[in-house]
C-alpha cells in the first residue's frame, strides 16, 4: 500500500457505496449498512479538516469491517471519534468505539511502517511527530498519540487550548503520573506558556513541574519538554524523561 493510504478508494473496494457529508450538532461520523454488511454508506461532518475527515472515515470503516460490530447503523460524536487508547469498558457501546479508533489508527498509521520511521529518527522530538503526520496524512493529535503509544522511549503528551489543559496521555514506557489535570492552566514554569510559533526549543525543567510525587516511582530530577504551537491557541507539549532513576526498575 502507498502512503498516505488511499482511504476513499479502499472504502469503495470493500463495499462503501458513497461517502457524504452531514451538518448536525455534535455529529462526527455515521455508518449505515445492509444486514449482511456487504454494502454501506458513510457520512462525515461537513467542513471537517482533511486529516480529521480521514480519521473519521477510518473509524467508520472499523465499524463496517470488524465482524462483531453487528449494528446496522452507527452514529458517532466527536467524543467517540478520537485516537483513544483507553482500556475496554464494561459498556459494549464504548468498547466498540475504542475498537473502531484502534482500527482507524492501525489503518492510517500501520505499526510496522510507523515504528520503522520512528526508530530511524532516534530520540523523540516534536519535529518527528510533524514529519510523521505529513507522511501518513494524519492529524497532529492522532499522530502524537500514535507516536506515544509506539515509542520505545518514556514520553507523554499534553494537549491544551489557550493555555488550559484539554487532556494528557502517556505512553507505555512512561512510568509517572502527571500532576496536572483537565481544565487547569499549563504550569507557570513551563515554556509551553510562552507565545510561540511552530516548534519550540527543547527545554529542561525540574521533574516536579509536571510529575506527581503522590504515588509511583521516584521522580527524576529533570524532565524535557517541547511544544508545538498551532493555530487558534492550540498547543501540543511533549514530555520526555531521558534519565529514569535506577530505583524505578526495582
Amino acid at each position: 500500500m502507498p502512503y498516505p493510504i488511499p482511504l476513499e478508494e479502499l472504502a469503495a473496494v470493500v463495499g462503501i457505496q458513497s461517502i457524504g457529508e452531514l451538518v448536525t450538532e455534535g455529529f462526527e461520523g455515521m455508518l449505515m449498512t445492509n444486514p449482511e454488511k456487504s454494502q454501506g454508506v458513510i457520512l462525515v461532518k461537513a467542513n471537517a479538516n482533511p486529516q480529521r475527515r480521514r480519521f473519521t472515515i477510518g473509524h467508520e470503516l472499523g465499524h463496517y469491517l470488524l465482524p462483531w460490530h453487528r449494528q446496522l447503523e452507527f452514529s458517532c460524536t466527536s467524543e467517540n471519534i478520537k485516537d483513544s487508547s483507553s482500556a475496554p469498558n464494561s459498556n459494549r457501546g464504548i468498547e466498540m468505539e475504542v475498537e473502531a479508533n484502534a482500527f482507524a489508527s492501525e489503518l492510517l498509521m500501520p505499526t510496522v511502517a510507523f515504528k520503522k520511521l520512528q526508530r530511524a529518527a532516534g530520540e523523540p522530538d516534536i519535529a518527528q511527530v510533524v514529519r510523521l503526520a505529513a507522511h501518513f496524512d494524519s492529524s497532529i493529535e492522532a499522530t502524537a498519540r500514535r507516536f506515544m503509544n509506539l515509542s520505545d522511549y518514556p514520553v507523554a503528551f499534553v494537549f491544551s487550548h489557550n493555555d488550559t489543559i484539554r487532556y494528557w496521555a502517556k505512553g507505555p514506557e512512561f512510568p509517572y503520573l502527571l500532576s496536572v489535570r483537565k481544565g487547569q492552566q499549563l504550569p507557570k514554569q513551563s515554556s509551553s506558556r510562552d507565545n510561540g510559533d511552530g516548534i519550540g526549543e527543547m527545554a529542561e525543567l525540574d521533574g516536579i513541574v509536571w510529575l506527581s510525587d503522590e504515588r509511583g516511582p521516584h521522580l527524576p530530577n529533570n524532565i524535557l519538554e517541547q511544544t508545538l504551537f498551532q493555530n487558534d491557541g492550540y498547543k501540543v507539549t511533549m514530555l520526555y524523561v531521558d534519565d529514569i532513576p535506577e530505583e524505578n526498575d526495582e
